[in-house]
């Protein structure tokens, strides 16, 4: 029986960015042809998750329940901010709230895990066959299974209050989903290399979160930063998250009378330039690199 040996020669093999970075759209079909790789490894990081509990899979539906009843308790009742939206409708502040946190925990959660993803498996990283690129995709995958459920809530919710008014922008969801996959797997990929050379960011990006956190459409809404600070809106709108924030909530049909708002489609088209982007330099950057990461975990 014979077979072919793949050879990877550090010396001879391309390291430019360029040369890299437009093989990033070959990734789907490196997934594919890894699909089995890929599946084991995101099974066992969810059952992982609910191993030992009595609840299981349930935490999946309770922790952003529980995350979302804190918030709005806090910041919707206590400090009365549920009144301020739309037409002083608490529900449409509870799940314009909620569908935030569920978007953006995405984009968080997947981020950070895919950035220790070959630090924390540096036994399978030293194997010279293994593709190391998978890795960083397994925790994308994973957060946005999970998200689903917090997705299919806040329609259930929306729909059972008559909150939402869902109408034709509901069947640009897949473009939503795919654009947050694409966003949450570049930032990964440019995150995990950059923690292989330095472990501060880690940290660094811990704080940054934080921030960029308040800097999204959660809490807020481009109204209310108009009133209370106009010009700053136009600032707000660079950040990559905002545009796949916003685009969720009119696909959510929860975008009433929240502020000036472009169309779905520039949201959605602003968003997947973000993530087309993130792509090409995460890609570009670990695949640069990715002959180094034995010897540097």
């Amino acid at each position: 029986m014979t077979g072919s040996v793949r050879v990877y020669c550090a010396e001879t093999s391309p390291r430019g960015f360029l040369h890299h970075a437009v093989r990033a759209f070959s990734l789907p079909a490196d997934l594919w042809r890894h699909r089995g790789l890929l599946r084991r490894f995101a099974g066992r990081e969810l059952r992982s998750r609910f191993h030992g509990s009595y609840l299981g899979a349930l935490w999946v539906l309770a922790q952003p329940l529980f995350q979302f009843a804190v918030y709005f308790v806090v910041f919707g009742l206590m400090f009365g901010r549920g009144g301020g939206l739309g037409e002083g409708d608490g529900w449409l502040f509870a799940l314009w709230l909620f569908s935030g946190i569920v978007l953006f925990g995405v984009m968080r959660d997947a981020t950070s895990s895919a950035m220790n993803s070959i630090v924390s498996n540096a036994s399978l990283v030293k194997k010279v066959a293994f593709p190391a690129q998978l890795l960083p995709v397994v925790p994308v995958i994973v957060e946005s299974t999970v998200s689903l459920v917090g997705v299919a809530l806040v329609l259930l919710v929306g729909l059972l209050t008559g909150t939402a008014v869902l109408g034709w922008e509901l069947l640009a969801l897949p473009w939503l989903l795919a654009v947050v996959v694409v966003f949450a797997t570049g930032l990964g990929m440019l995150l995990a290399n950059l923690n292989v050379f330095a472990r501060d960011v880690r940290q660094i990006y811990a704080l940054f979160t934080m921030a960029w956190f308040f800097m999204t459409p959660n809490f807020w809404w481009p109204a209310m930063i108009e009133q209370q600070a106009p010009g700053v809106l136009e600032i707000v709108r660079w950040n990559p998250a905002y545009p796949m924030l916003i685009a969720a909530r009119q696909v959510f049909g929860l975008a009433g009378d929240v502020g000036p708002l472009r169309p779905l489609v520039e949201n959605l088209a602003a968003g997947s330039a973000w993530a087309v982007a993130l792509l090409l330099a995460g890609y570009g950057t670990f695949m640069m690199h990715k002959h180094r990461y034995a010897d540097m975990v």
